[in-house]
């Protein structure tokens, strides 16, 4: 299998679903419109952020159960790198996809997050905020200080496990694209969470799926994973 059969299809997918995004969120209101429900405007606050169950459990205890799998993947990857045979040593470059992306993929949306001028709704002057809504197509206004709320950054917890949908591909196709949808709804999830909170608009939580998704493809094929097979030869292959 070539890196062209296995990527220019990803590569199709998110050029396409880029402009949908951008256009999408640049030309309607979609964003306050679905941020709106989760507004109190007899409260002036976001009635779920600071409910225990969207504060803590999800936001702290959560994060800490998927850095422990993070860690385990990493654990994990290390161990396959000695392996001679069976599953770890024929899914090694696959394993290091994963467990890399468990760093690379929470950085690169860091690094953006911090690089970004949009703001949180709760920031925003239609929630309570003192400042006018713009969305990634629009300038920010004059004057305004940076809100460094762009892509969601809670989703980066969970998004990176992305990766494991490579995990049995070629091999079992189907699989792993069951296994991308269940990781691109729990992390969708988390996003939602977020915007419940006033944290995130929903163009926050797709982008940060987007960039997550990107850098899960860039980690693959600087692994090498496209060319592992599930067979005794892949053991001899060099780690990523």
């Amino acid at each position: 299998m070539t890196p062209a059969r296995v990527y220019a299809p990803q590569l199709v997918v998110l050029a396409t679903s880029a402009v949908v995004l951008a256009w999408l969120f640049h030309a309607t209101r979609l964003d306050l419109r679905l941020a709106t429900p989760w507004y109190d405007p007899a409260q002036h606050a976001f009635p779920w952020r600071y409910a225990w169950v969207t504060k803590f459990f999800i936001h702290r205890y959560l994060k800490v159960l998927h850095i422990s799998g993070g860690i385990a993947m990493w654990l994990l990857a290390l161990r396959a790198s000695k392996a001679q045979d069976g599953f770890l040593a024929t899914h090694r470059r696959r394993l290091w996809c994963v467990a890399i992306s468990f760093v690379a993929v929470p950085v690169t949306i860091a690094v953006l997050h911090r690089l970004s001028a949009m703001h949180c709704p709760w920031d925003v002057a239609d929630f309570g905020g003192g400042v006018p809504y713009f969305d990634l197509l629009s300038p920010a206004p004059d004057g305004v200080r940076a809100g460094h709320c762009f892509p969601a950054a809670f989703v980066s917890s969970g998004s990176w496990m992305l990766a494991f949908a490579w995990l049995f591909y070629p091999e079992r196709p189907r699989l792993s694209f069951a296994i991308g949808i269940a990781a691109f709804t729990w992390a969708f999830g988390l996003g939602w969470v977020q915007q419940m909170r006033g944290a995130h608009f929903l163009s926050h939580t797709l982008w940060s799926l987007w960039v997550s998704w990107s850098v899960v493809l860039l980690v693959h094929f600087a692994c090498g994973a496209w060319h592992e097979r599930n067979t005794s030869d892949s053991a001899a292959l060099t780690p990523c």
